[in-house]
């Protein structure tokens, strides 16, 4: 039986889901970091992802001003990282210097890849949709990147409470 309650109290039964990195060139030399979870794939041949960010988001400009990203999986290792690029904002500091996040370069994109990451995804943008208070991003994924090294994929387990989950 179902019980009618708010979007808000329903939403949370989602949960554990997928946490993301989306990472996108600043136009200044920079990049900049956001944590998400509403990303998914949606063709296999071409490979394809969507990704949805809000219109006030600092990305939100930059991935369609850039148009390319990468989408990263985060690793155990890599908590307080989601928990800095989904708080703060690139438009006030540079979340991957404060805390030292190792990074390398992309290798088909201007965009940087995860390097403690279970997995990063390049794209280019091939289209996008308004979806209310976001725009849905649909990015062709051009190369694909997994860890040399085996990690722990990081999950959302409720609400801003993270944790690790090994694939199986």
């Amino acid at each position: 039986m179902q019980e009618h309650v708010s979007f808000s109290k329903a939403r949370s039964a989602k949960y554990p889901e997928m946490v993301q990195i989306i990472m996108v060139p600043d136009g200044a030399g920079g990049h900049n970091p956001m944590t998400a979870s509403w990303v998914m794939f949606t063709s296999i041949e071409p490979p394809m992802l969507a990704i949805s960010i809000g219109h006030e988001r600092y990305s939100h400009d930059l991935v369609r001003s850039a148009g390319e990203f990468v989408v990263a999986y985060p690793s155990v290792e890599m908590e307080q990282e989601i928990t800095e690029f989904g708080s703060a904002s690139g438009r006030d500091e540079d979340k991957l210097a404060k805390l030292g996040t190792p990074i390398q370069p992309g290798t088909a994109t201007g965009c940087v890849l995860l390097a403690d990451a279970v997995a990063n995804f390049e794209c280019k943008v091939r289209g996008e949709l308004p979806s209310g208070d976001h725009t849905i991003f649909v990015g062709e994924i051009i190369a694909s990147h997994v860890n040399t090294k085996p990690v722990d994929r990081m999950y959302v387990l409720e609400r801003k409470r993270f944790g690790g989950l090994r694939p199986v």
